[in-house]
């Protein structure tokens, strides 16, 4: 049945081709139908498969961890709790069903060797414990697993051969065993896979002849024993020692003929192959201008104000000035480093805010075009969606739902009849929903997007005090497999993650560093981080771990709750706070994870018990950091929304 259906989708496919003349949409479409077809039904085979319950999962997982060397307690939390539940421990993802789908474990300076039990997690998906030094040999259990999508046992010690299981599983197409110590014949199923996409299995020791691989990517650097023709200089010394042959007259003129035609045939391919690269460049080229330019088109000569983009809406300048009464100042909401908020009232009576950007200002214009594009594409209860925009002349406007609550900066100074306007639950609830949008941006769109400017100020409330993250003016987007980004340091001042100042280098873990000074934000109510004391260099974030050890909390916590506030969700509250402003960006929690601990759901004492001691890294003697200059920051960080910040050298991080 299944190969009917494919058949039936390239037919229509084809069918279509014919009618529309365009053959490389349609056959794109028709390709993407018939994986999305082969996929559903492997999922619906594997579905078949009886599920392993939490408590045999969370005895493979002691199992492994028995068999690693751990000095530094990355799987502290790996322990045994009255809930049994593995989702809660570090480095580890569950599916919607409360299984292991992903070990994330590189780069945690772990040795010993691999257990077998990891063939136990029946439904992972994703195993990363690269850039470790683990040794012996690599389970064969592991090709027993038939979710396994991505394989990174690169840059270790393992020894051994490579197991022939891992070409039999149908979803994998990822595996990367580079630099380790690998020997013996590469197994065939992994040289005649079909399903796999790269193949690194450079730096062995691996041996044997191979005549060619079905895929293309595959990578063999660095195999001095290994016979493989096809890999041409990277494997400079293997043609060489293949044994020299004369061929008869006859076969001669047989492999004439045959070379004469498969060049033929390899010719017309590559031809094939480069139009329809070309045309696959075109069309995406063609997309995001129109995407662009159908936003930005020039509009001077249309005065109707109802012209629409997908759901934004255009306005004309016109239809601004009248909203916002010509710009009056009364109408001033709030001010930062790009522009003036206004509030407006539509010509529906609608009620919206409209951010008024900056005159000249090329990074403005960049902002402008940065959250206009984002804000569109994103929809998520707790971001900030856009209602319109207008671009006309020099103004560069942009219209959001009004939110009448305000900011969290401004909401923490309120008081409402003799109370806080943010009480200890309105407060947590800021704190999750906040954490609710970030974590969509960073893991469920399809395109990861980095805020990099996430503050009290930039928390907008509803009329439900739900927590609305805006202004997307620096966010960066991050591609697929891509780890971090390097970038010119924008931002507030000190709310800037330590690699992001040293280095440029930004992540998913930047937001998280700067979440967790919003956490200290809410926790204290303080409309500054800094504590003005010597005796904690690090102000806030030092203090509050000072305060954590003694178990004196009370000081930290914001005078205006009147102990109003549950002392065990303070507790852990700072917990995490603290764990998201580890120096290290592996050592802080994703935003998933964050969710879960706010819910109650993570073991945050036993995850801090695990990281607390962890040092930070000393520069080096004469070694250069890089940092943004306080000097340049020119303005109050509660009324600037963000800056541009300078590099100067400073001694190294605190």
């Amino acid at each position: 049945m299944l190969v009917v259906g494919v058949v039936i989708v390239l037919v229509s496919a084809v069918d279509a081709m014919g009618q529309r003349r365009a053959a490389f949409g349609v056959m794109r479409e028709a390709v993407v139908l018939a994986v999305l077809a082969l996929a559903a039904a492997a999922s619906s085979s594997a579905g078949a498969e009886v599920l392993p319950s939490p408590a045999d999962e969370v005895e493979a997982l002691l199992t492994i961890r028995a068999a690693l060397r751990d000095p530094d307690n990355f799987l502290g939390s790996w322990v045994v709790t009255s809930s049994d539940d593995p989702c809660s421990w570090m480095w580890v993802t569950c599916s919607a069903e409360g299984l292991v789908s992903e070990l994330e474990l590189g780069n945690k300076n772990l040795s010993g060797r691999l257990s077998p039990a990891i063939g136990k997690l029946r439904q992972l998906q994703n195993l990363f414990l690269d850039h470790n030094a683990i040794s012996g040999p690599i389970p064969d259990t592991i090709g027993g697993l038939p979710l396994l999508k991505k394989l990174d046992l690169s840059n270790n010690q393992f020894n051994g051969t490579i197991p022939h299981t891992l070409g039999d599983l149908k979803d994998l197409y990822y595996v990367k065993l580079s630099h380790n110590r690998l020997s013996g014949f590469i197994p065939e199923p992994l040289i005649n896979s079909d399903s796999l996409f790269i193949l690194d299995l450079s730096f062995n020791n691996l041996s044997g002849t191979v005549s060619e691989f079905r895929i293309k990517n595959v990578f063999l650097d660095g195999n001095p024993l290994l016979r493989y023709p096809s890999c041409g200089a990277r494997c400079d010394s293997l043609n060489a020692q293949e044994e020299i042959t004369v061929p008869s007259q006859d076969q001669r003129t047989h492999s004439q003929s045959f070379a004469t035609s498969t060049k033929t045939v390899l010719f017309c391919m590559t031809i094939t192959f480069v139009v329809v690269v070309f045309l696959a460049i075109v069309a995406a080229a063609t997309r995001q201008w129109r995407r662009r330019h159908q936003i930005f088109a020039d509009i001077d000569d249309k005065k109707d104000s109802e012209v629409f983009v997908g759901h934004v809406k255009r306005y004309t300048l016109k239809d601004i000035k009248e909203a916002t009464n010509n710009f009056n100042p009364n109408n001033i909401l709030g001010q930062g480093g790009f522009g003036i908020v206004y509030k407006a009232i539509l010509h529906d009576g609608t009620i919206a805010a409209v951010k008024r950007l900056k005159e000249f200002v090329s990074a403005g214009e960049v902002q402008f075009y940065t959250e206009v594009e984002v804000i569109s594409l994103v929809v998520h209860r707790n971001l900030l969606s856009l209602i319109g925009f207008c671009s006309e002349d020099n103004e560069r406007l942009l219209v959001y739902p009004y939110m009448l609550n305000g900011t969290v900066s401004s909401k923490l100074q309120a008081y409402v009849s003799g109370r806080p306007a943010l009480d200890w639950p309105r407060r947590k609830k800021i704190a999750l929903g906040t954490a609710r949008g970030l974590a969509y941006l960073h893991e469920q769109c399809d395109t990861k997007i980095i805020h990099r400017d996430i503050k009290a100020s930039n928390i907008l409330l509803d009329e439900f005090f739900e927590a609305i993250v805006a202004d997307f003016g620096l966010v960066k987007l991050m591609g697929q497999g891509e780890t971090h980004v390097f970038s010119a340091i924008r931002g507030t001042f000190g709310r800037i993650a330590p690699e992001y100042l040293m280095k440029g280098e930004s992540s998913e873990k930047t937001d998280v560093f700067a979440y967790g000074l919003l956490l200290i934000e809410l926790i204290t109510g303080r409309k500054t981080l800094d504590v003005h004391d010597d005796d904690h260099p690090n102000g806030m974030v030092d203090w509050a771990r000072e305060l954590l050890e003694k178990d004196e909390l009370s000081s930290f916590v914001d005078k205006r709750l009147q102990n109003n506030y549950n002392t065990a969700e303070l507790k852990e509250m700072v917990q995490i706070a603290l764990l998201c402003t580890m120096f290290s960006p592996a050592h802080r929690p994703r935003m998933s994870e964050i969710i879960r601990m706010l819910e109650g759901y993570g073991s945050v004492a036993e995850r801090w018990e695990g990281l607390k001691d962890v040092p930070i890294p000393v520069p080096m003697p004469g070694a250069s950091n890089f940092a943004p200059s306080p000097a340049n920051y020119i303005c109050d960080e509660d009324e600037c929304n963000s800056v541009e910040l300078e590099a100067v050298e400073l001694s190294g991080p605190r």
